[in-house]
């Protein structure tokens, strides 16, 4: 099992420092192992004070780690002052060559100081050459490199500049910008963008979780550029489920939250895989329409297109039998996901489609065999919805369920100009769909 090292303080409320790494660490399939800086006495309110580790147990706590534990990857985020840096020098350079990753923690968010003036000289001067990526958020840079950042060409500037203090590639994050917030990652030959929906929260610890996810991805051998969208990934998906543990403080992370997610991703790409072999073995050639038939199936609590998983290459038949093409993924298709998303907004136990070819039989399959079946006309769209495929699949959808008190098994429409007769079969999971499938095929 790979180990990563962190280097920070203590929050006893486990929303930053040691005790967030560790927890990533751990989340990722990584032992961590930690020696703290200081002791930060806060909570969901804030800092209140600060204190030191005691010199002499920094010494003896990192010499026993690093002595008996083999460090595949090292976290540095809360330094202090300069004798913890002198002693981080010392071990970085007589250490192993791994991935550095540093989060130049200055003030924690209510302002209170965690890094002092001559300690912040000392380590971009000491510690910056020797780390493969430092993780600045925009005040965090202003204090490093004097530039004032309002934009992302503010920020390249500045990437540039704290490039040239020697770690091998920035991430500056763009979480405190006035416009829509971005992180920007430059290596020394080019600048990544990820832009961002911004959250209307104040989240603890967002910089340790992003570091610790960094260093995590470079120890698990994710090449930079990957690492970085590996971890702008899982924060997103740890930010939506932040939570607070008091009445009015900051708000909370968690791994555990992350392994849902990756865990309910899982589950259902391995459902979407099963129902491509089963229809393979189905084999209904009559179902698939000209337009070609695609399966969706979303996450618990889908927000967006990227919590929907389909086929990205449709399906569809060739000399009497089924054809897929390439294997499921999330953000597959815009087409079957606006369906289902919509159609979650009224029943979000329903989290699966699929359009088939319209035949009267099938239709008159599903009647007789007690399914709920609507009729959409579509030529009855409005005239700011027609031709716009995303608006027209919203209002299909919507129209259809704020006239119906219970989910219907089927939504189909005769089409109009330009447009297919389709059928839209819903249901919980995929593999419900391929029962109904079975259950109206003519």
């Amino acid at each position: 099992m790979k180990k990563i090292l962190t280097i920070a303080g203590y929050d006893p409320s486990s929303g930053a420092g040691i005790t967030r790494d560790l927890d990533i660490f751990f989340a990722l399939g990584i032992h961590g192992v930690s020696v703290p800086t200081c002791t930060v006495i806060q909570g969901p309110q804030g800092v209140k004070k600060v204190y030191p580790t005691p010199q002499i147990q920094f010494i003896e706590t990192l010499e026993t780690i690093t002595k008996e534990v083999h460090i595949d990857g090292v976290k540095i985020g809360v330094v202090w002052d300069e004798f913890f840096i002198k002693r981080l020098l010392t071990f970085l350079r007589e250490g192993e060559k791994v991935p550095i990753v540093v989060d130049p923690v200055i003030a924690a968010k209510n302002g209170r100081r965690l890094l002092t003036e001559k300690g912040l000289k000392r380590f971009i001067e000491s510690i910056f050459p020797l780390t493969s990526i430092v993780t600045p958020n925009i005040d965090e840079a202003f204090a490093i490199t004097g530039k004032k950042i309002k934009g992302i060409k503010d920020m390249k500037g500045c990437a540039k500049a704290i490039l040239e203090m020697g770690p091998k590639a920035v991430v500056i994050k763009g979480g405190h910008l006035d416009d829509e917030p971005v992180d920007l990652l430059y290596d020394g030959k080019g600048f990544t963008l990820w832009k961002k929906k911004r959250l209307e929260r104040n989240i603890h610890g967002t910089g340790c979780m992003f570091s610790s996810l960094m260093v995590s991805f470079l120890v698990l051998g994710y090449p930079v550029r990957e690492a970085f969208f590996s971890t702008e990934r899982a924060m997103e998906d740890m930010l939506k489920g932040s939570y607070r543990i008091d009445e009015g403080g900051y708000f909370y992370s968690s791994s555990g939250i992350l392994n849902s997610t990756w865990a309910r991703r899982w589950k259902v790409l391995e459902s979407m895989r099963e129902v491509q072999k089963r229809l393979y073995e189905m084999n209904a050639v009559e179902f698939i329409p000209e337009v070609q038939m695609n399966v969706g199936y979303a996450i618990e609590g889908a927000e967006g297109t990227e919590d929907v998983a389909a086929f990205p290459g449709r399906i569809g038949h060739h000399e009497g039998r089924i054809y897929g093409k390439g294997e499921p993924r999330f953000g597959a298709s815009s087409h079957v996901a606006r369906l289902i998303l919509t159609f979650m907004k009224y029943y979000p136990h329903i989290r699966s489609c699929v359009n088939l070819r319209y035949d009267k039989a099938i239709v008159r399959s599903a009647d007789e065999k007690g399914m709920s079946v609507v009729f959409f006309d579509r030529k009855k769209e409005p005239k700011g919805v027609k031709g716009h495929e995303g608006k027209s699949l919203d209002f299909l959808v919507d129209n259809v369920l704020k006239r119906t008190d219970n989910p219907p098994d089927i939504i189909y429409d005769l089409g109009d100009i330009g447009k297919e007769p389709i059928i839209r079969l819903f249901a919980r999971d995929p593999l419900e769909l391929i029962e109904k499938m079975e259950i109206i095929r003519p």
